[in-house]
């Protein structure tokens, strides 16, 4: 091999591999990265652990499935008649109430009777009093239900209507 083509092999592959100076920025980028998103990730679980901890009473009162089923139900009727509320059930609202379903029932494996009540409400959310009638039947704390309103007002910001659903809530509460 010629020392020309050995310096042309040194050169191109000097240049073709990047100097060690962008690899160590190239390195240190994907280490930053890698923080980032395992910070992420212990977030999301810490997340779960303070909701956890926040319910961890919540459901003690119920003594079955069926019971068990009917809150989320009702959990999702509450969801869906507050985004409902400001006639825009945005598609964010949607994946907030399916993220905090998903905290609180991890399980997949829903019944096929419950999954048809719970689309039913998607598809004609209930007006809140028979949303609240619902969770008031249940043996949920009204902190769940307060807890889905919260998190669906504050999905796409807070609108007068959601307003509206929140003091509806109070009122109803203090009705009851």
């Amino acid at each position: 091999m010629s020392f020309l083509s050995r310096l042309s092999d040194t050169v191109l592959g000097v240049f073709s591999k990047g100097s060690k100076v962008e690899e160590t920025k190239e390195v240190k980028e994907l280490q930053e990265e890698i923080k980032i998103t395992i910070k992420e990730e212990v977030e999301v679980l810490s997340e779960i652990d303070t909701l956890k901890k926040e319910l961890s009473g919540a459901f003690d009162n119920l003594s079955s499935m069926d019971e068990y089923w009917e809150a989320m139900v009702a959990i999702e009727a509450v969801a869906t008649s507050c985004a409902s509320s400001d006639k825009d059930f945005s598609e964010a609202e949607r994946e907030e109430i399916k993220t905090f379903i998903q905290k609180i029932n991890p399980n997949k494996n829903i019944p096929s009777s419950v999954k048809e009540k719970i689309d039913e409400v998607y598809v004609n959310p209930l007006p809140l009093n028979k949303a609240f009638l619902l969770a008031k039947e249940t043996k949920v704390e009204m902190s769940v239900f307060e807890d889905i309103i919260d998190v669906v007002m504050h999905t796409d910001g807070v609108k007068f209507e959601e307003k509206v659903v929140l003091n509806a809530w109070h009122d109803f509460k203090r009705s009851a």
